[in-house]
């Protein structure tokens, strides 16, 4: 059935716009789009309310929905801050999206406009609509380019993105440093959040964001806050500046750019990827350098920490966790191959496992059984370029022969090193590269402290 006319079953003169998943053409309702704006019934192409196909959409009434919007944008009084769309609200319900979908439309003419999508979900989880890009398909916003006006900003909230296809939400253009950017309360399930060709963005604000199994890839030069963030496939980072994560689960890759990052809590949990902790995959014959400063780091799996794609550049790492806690396994810390350690700091170390912590590899560790008996645990409590200090304890140490122990340090000290204390009875020398204890040629066993400074 075709119908022509307005159906007078909404106020129309909402300051927003409806979306319904139901419609007659679906089967779900008995008027047309359940009497909302737009929906499965909406004539394809569409930029006006109450036109009914067929041809119906392909976009459940998205496209048409952004149609209507940038028909109907206003601009505050003021032409620097618009375009702006109407927002656009969508009911619960399962939306298909047969094609891709954009935001503006094909118009060299268009600035990318301020926009609302919201819908019903709250805290990341399975509630809300969901959006469903079918084969593959994709939301395209802005275009490399195109810019956004003053402050319109946008807001994607309380929605699930999915796709049968690993599909896209694909950001492009300049936000020129705008500061009203959020994506709060949002799945993005076998759906990538694809930012990497945004530039000019101040400030991304993000709370209770999930991708599973999915990616986001972040853009050129702005700063991205986030309450809680989980990327069980990974954080992309692409020359983000600064990026600020209360709580962050699963692992980041950097690509290029020389971010800062700081987590109160990350956590690197159990799952089917390699992609756990961090993951240079740096250009080739490029660098970055990485600042992260973590609060807590839990570690919930027995992966490697530190991996390197293959023919990557080289990534520099400057490191300080304030807790690491290793909570059911104790994985591998071992460097890989093209990530150079500047800086590595771990104030404090809980072992909740029964493996030993040194089994870690942590790279500011080692452990080293005595020549006869004892342990000799070498631990750096600060590495940076300025100072560094470094505790060794010995345990029961016993060296009956008449050869010398050398023992080398996880990391050398780059340009001198000194022993500053030591209560252990032994004789003991230092270089930058590690130490010599001086063999007692008895079976005395000894224990006690030994401190190295330098830089």
């Amino acid at each position: 059935m075709t119908f022509e006319t307005n159906f007078p079953l909404y106020p129309t003169k909402l300051p927003h716009i409806t979306l319904s998943s139901k419609g007659m053409s679906n089967g779900l309702s008995d008027i047309p789009n359940d009497g909302y704006d737009f929906g499965p019934d909406t004539l394809l192409g569409t930029n006006s309310k109450g036109v009914y196909g067929p041809p119906y959409t392909q976009s459940a009434g998205l496209q048409e929905a952004l149609n209507y919007g940038y028909a109907h944008a206003y601009y505050n009084g003021v032409a620097l801050l618009g375009p702006i769309l109407p927002q656009i609200r969508f009911l619960n319900g399962n939306y298909n999206i047969y094609t891709d979908v954009y935001l503006p439309l094909d118009d060299a003419n268009s600035k990318i406009p301020g926009f609302s999508l919201v819908g019903y979900g709250y805290g990341g989880g399975n509630d809300g609509p969901w959006i469903e890009f079918i084969n593959g398909h994709n939301l395209y916003i802005g275009k490399a380019g195109y810019d956004q006006i003053g402050g319109a900003g946008f807001k994607l909230q309380g929605i699930n993105f999915s796709s049968n296809n690993t599909g896209q939400v694909i950001f492009e253009g300049n936000y020129v440093q705008n500061a009203n950017c959020i994506i709060r309360d949002v799945n993005f399930v076998n759906m990538n959040l694809n930012m990497s060709g945004v530039t000019g963005l101040a400030q991304l604000d993000m709370d209770n964001v999930f991708f599973w199994p999915a990616e986001m890839l972040t853009g050129q030069s702005y700063q991205l806050s986030a309450t809680n963030l989980t990327c069980k496939w990974g954080l992309f980072i692409n020359g983000v500046n600064q990026i600020g994560v209360v709580n962050m689960a699963e692992g980041i890759i950097v690509q290029s750019g020389n971010p800062s990052i700081s987590f109160s809590v990350w956590e690197i949990d159990n799952n089917n990827t390699t992609r756990y902790g961090i993951y240079n995959e740096t250009a080739s014959g490029t660098t970055s350098t990485l600042n992260i400063e973590v609060g807590t780091l839990v570690i919930n799996n027995n992966q490697n920490f530190f991996y390197t794609f293959s023919g990557a550049g080289t990534l520099n790492l400057k490191m300080h966790i304030h807790h690491l806690i290793f909570l059911t396994a104790v994985n591998n810390f071992t460097l890989s191959s093209n990530i150079n350690i500047q800086e590595f700091t771990v104030d404090e170390i809980t072992n909740m496992t029964s493996t030993s912590i040194y089994l870690a590899n942590l790279p500011i560790l080692s452990s080293t059984n005595g020549t006869t008996a004892g342990t000799v645990d070498m631990r750096f409590t600060e590495y940076a370029p300025s100072h560094k200090k470094m505790i060794i304890t010995f345990s029961g140490y016993e060296n009956d022969t008449t050869t010398n122990q050398t023992i080398n340090y996880p990391l050398p000290f780059n340009t001198a090193a000194v022993i500053s204390a030591n209560n252990t009875g032994l004789t003991i020398s230092t270089t930058t590269s590690g130490i010599t204890i001086t063999s007692p040629n008895s079976t005395t066993t000894y224990s006690g402290i030994v401190i190295v400074e330098g830089y």
